[in-house]
């Protein structure tokens, strides 16, 4: 769901009218949270932050920077609370099955954007997968597949399925990063689109902004901005508004929004912190009532398979002697390693172009928009054509093979 970029600090406060510094400016600036020895690195890898003009996310970063998790382990963060994710089939009112729907996603925001930036940890960038990269893992009694379907852009795909109460989850994400002011915004483009089996239904989300705050003092952390939409196939829908913090006073993370029936009549308001506590008051009353309790409910353990069962291009084999160098703080062979496997794909992308060979996914195919084959497919372009014209979908969806919409 997200592009990362976890030691301790104050966070800076957002400024509006921010300007970038200069690169003179960057030798002045007080650095925290970086080791000593690397600060003088850390300084001139902002110097290239700050004056590259593309994607942010193709830039090779210092391995004192890196956070030692993959991206695509990301895709695990769905899967937070996986009772959230099977609740939601058991409603039978539309309207109670969406705020469920609204429940669970808002479970899945605290691992995704807080998790590494809390509790005196910051935030810092994940290893950009390679192509075919895999993550498999279970949450409990909930299935997650990932898998790296593209390198340029960076995609990532996911799937979750608890097939007992016929809920599965298919989507993918490509975070577009670049320097503004003095943070870095990442436009996450993609979609998620959850399928409940027992009531047919389809839910289709798009995904908030993100701001890395913090990061030219090696303190940084991630405001959500924007709106998120979730559209039900049955005409019932969802929005909500991340809200930034003041420029003086106020908190963090508040969200505001609402739920509405098919008839665009609304039943419940959303209000609260998507970091703390969230809340929803029934349409007509003003009594809130706890939605999700970010702080008082522990993320899921991933259980993956053992090391040596694992593939070589399953995330924690792939990485695992660069995150190894990382925890102690051996920098120099995480960078060594870390080229290892940069170097690796270079040479096995040569060969597939020497040989006219184009790469094909395992476990995930591309459905284009415009053209649909499925009913499934058709419902999720009409979900497309009700979305905020500014929402950022893809021109299509990633969806697992054998997902569980797929069997009868």
């Amino acid at each position: 769901m997200v592009l990362g970029f976890s030691s301790s600090s104050k966070k800076e406060q957002p400024t509006n009218g921010e300007h970038s510094p200069t690169t003179s400016e960057v030798d002045t600036l007080s650095i925290h949270n970086v080791e000593p020895q690397s600060k003088g690195q850390f300084k001139e890898f902002i110097k290239t932050v700050i004056s590259f003009t593309g994607d942010l996310s193709s830039l090779t970063c210092p391995a004192f920077f890196l956070n030692g998790l993959s991206l695509l382990e990301y895709g695990s963060y769905w899967g937070d609370h996986p009772s959230c994710f099977t609740d939601i089939s058991k409603h039978q009112d539309p309207q109670e099955r969406m705020l469920a729907v609204v429940r669970w996603f808002m479970s899945t925001l605290w691992g995704s954007y807080a998790s590494r930036c809390t509790g005196g940890l910051n935030e810092k960038k994940p290893y950009n997968p390679i192509l075919g990269e895999q993550f498999n893992c279970m949450m409990g009694d909930v299935k997650l597949r990932c898998e790296q379907v593209c390198h340029h852009p960076p995609i990532s795909a996911f799937y979750l399925e608890h097939e007992a109460s016929g809920v599965s989850l298919n989507g993918h994400s490509c975070q577009r990063s670049k320097f503004k002011g003095t943070a870095i915004k990442v436009d996450q483009v993609g979609r998620a689109v959850l399928h409940l089996k027992e009531w047919d239904e389809q839910y289709f989300i798009d995904f908030p902004y993100l701001m890395i705050r913090g990061f030219l003092t090696g303190a940084a952390y991630i405001e959500l901005g924007g709106q998120c939409s979730i559209i039900c196939s049955n005409g019932v829908q969802a929005s909500m508004e991340f809200v930034p913090k003041p420029w003086i006073g106020g908190e963090y993370n508040h969200i505001k929004g609402s739920i509405v029936n098919k008839d665009k009549e609304e039943c419940y308001t959303l209000s609260g912190r998507w970091s703390h506590q969230s809340f929803y008051t029934k349409a007509g009353e003003t009594t809130k009532e706890l939605l999700f309790d970010a702080e008082g409910e522990p993320m899921a353990d991933r259980v993956t398979p053992p090391l040596d069962s694992q593939n070589d291009i399953e995330s924690h084999k792939l990485w695992g002697k660069v995150t190894a160098a990382l925890e102690k703080k051996d920098f120099a062979t995480a960078n060594a390693e870390k080229s290892k496997i940069e170097e690796w794909q270079r040479a096995v992308r040569k060969d597939r172009a020497a040989n006219n060979e184009t790469w094909i996914p395992v476990n995930f195919d591309f459905h284009e928009d415009d053209d649909p084959k499925s009913d499934y497919e058709r419902i999720n372009v009409q979900l497309v054509n009700k979305m905020p014209p500014k929402a950022q979908l893809d021109k299509g969806a990633w969806t697992f093979k054998d997902s569980l919409h797929l069997r009868s």
